[in-house]
């Protein structure tokens, strides 16, 4: 049994909001514990700013664009930005790789199979100065938050560093090396979760009596009042640090685990689990109430039940543009227009920056009647995402819908 499709019970008058599992390698699904809720799963982010300076940088596109639009700000003798002049850079991903035979820098991000990658999330850029062997080069400084491999190894020659318009987009440039990056980059903090009236399975049960330490790794999933799977945090160690009678009553115990999901929700998106808790959104527009930040946890909700419902059989589907004051927002309203509330529209937006898949075709073409489509203009004209930095963000959205075979109809 696939664990998206299955519906979870138990025989308590509380209701049933997470459940630990694990699978074995034939498929087979352990239910280790059910738990009427959870102490210590919204957690607020530590920042983990870091500084890298891309040397001899050679930026191509909105990169190139963004470095000249810094270097003009306040330009220091030497060619470098002074203070106040940073620029924010949308996606930025850095990719270390060795060339294959027959492969030249235009080729794709992985054309050895020990190439590296990192996310640069919310990139700034503080300054560039013309590099001291090539005035043609920059080298550039960010600040951003590093997501990718944590070890250090020492790269080879003719290692190619290049940049890319986030993952799957199109490159933005290359450089010689990334000073910073290869440093001691500790693992995000995974705090401690108090699991709380929880009804412990055979194993578990055998667990508290004979505690050992073992590889034992679960997935933590959030549940609907139906029973529904709505959310799966990634696997975490079962490593059970307490236990002691639950106030919830009956043989339900509190269970404190020592190391939680090292990824969490951040507490400004409770509500949106909240109102999901609820069940699926039967009426639309329920995503405008929240900020950008739950409106995107919205739109992960509605990915993770894509296809429970299926499409919307109508060759004309209607979009609300009332609320569209931000991309989540869009993403929201477009899933609710494709697939009814709470629906999602399957789409790779890694096209809008240069991803070569060129987008995906829905199942059957149809017209997207787009209302109150001025709203969109306005609020995103200073967005954008294309690689050369030139398109709103609506025009690239309403293009790639064009290319994929959706007729759309702007009111």
């Amino acid at each position: 049994m696939l664990v998206e499709e299955a519906v979870w019970t138990w025989e308590r008058a509380l209701p049933l909001k997470y459940v630990l599992v694990s699978e074995e390698w034939d498929g087979e699904l352990i239910v280790w514990a059910r738990c009427a809720d959870a102490d210590g799963l919204f957690v607020e982010p530590a920042p983990r700013r870091e500084r890298l300076t891309l040397v001899e940088c050679a930026p191509t596109g909105r990169l190139r664009k963004a470095v000249e639009r810094v270097r003009h700000r306040s330009p220091a003798p030497d060619g470098s930005v002074g203070p106040g002049g940073p620029g924010r850079l949308g996606q930025l991903d850095l990719v270390v790789d060795r060339p294959e035979p027959g492969t030249g820098p235009e080729d794709g991000p992985f054309c050895s199979p020990d190439a590296h990658r990192w996310q640069l999330l919310d990139p700034v850029l503080l300054d560039c100065r013309p590099s001291a062997r090539d005035a043609s080069l920059f080298d550039v400084t960010v600040e951003a938050e590093v997501d990718g491999p944590v070890w250090h190894r020492t790269e080879p020659a003719d290692a190619r560093w290049r940049l890319f318009n986030g993952a799957g987009g199109a490159g933005l440039g290359n450089c010689l090396r990334a000073d910073g990056l290869y440093t001691h980059r500790p693992l995000p903090c995974a705090p401690p979760l108090r699991l709380i009236g929880c009804e412990p399975g055979e194993r578990l049960l055998n667990r508290l009596v004979r505690s050992r330490a073992d590889g034992d790794r679960v997935t933590l999933l959030a549940l609907d009042r139906s029973g529904r799977v709505m959310r799966h945090q990634e696997h975490m160690p079962l490593g059970v640090v307490a236990s002691r009678p639950s106030a919830l009553g009956g043989a339900l115990v509190d269970l404190w685990l020592g190391e939680g999901p090292a990824l969490r929700p951040a507490p400004a998106v409770r509500p949106v689990w909240d109102a999901w808790f609820e069940g699926p959104p039967a009426e639309r527009g329920a995503w405008a109430a929240f900020l950008p930040e739950g409106r995107a946890e919205w739109a992960a909700f509605a990915a993770a039940r894509q296809g429970a419902d299926g499409p919307l059989p109508d060759p004309v589907r209607h979009l609300d543009g009332r609320h569209i004051t931000d991309v989540p927002a869009l993403v929201c309203a477009l899933g609710e227009a494709v697939a009814g509330p709470g629906g999602h529209y399957q789409q790779c937006w890694g096209a809008l920056r240069g991803c070569v898949c060129g987008g995906e075709r829905p199942p059957a073409p149809f017209t997207l009647v787009w209302h109150d489509a001025e709203v969109a203009g306005r609020a995103l004209a200073s967005v954008s995402v294309d690689t050369a930095g030139e398109t709103p963000y609506v025009d690239d959205v309403l293009r790639l819908l064009e290319e994929v075979g959706i007729t759309v109809e702007l009111r």
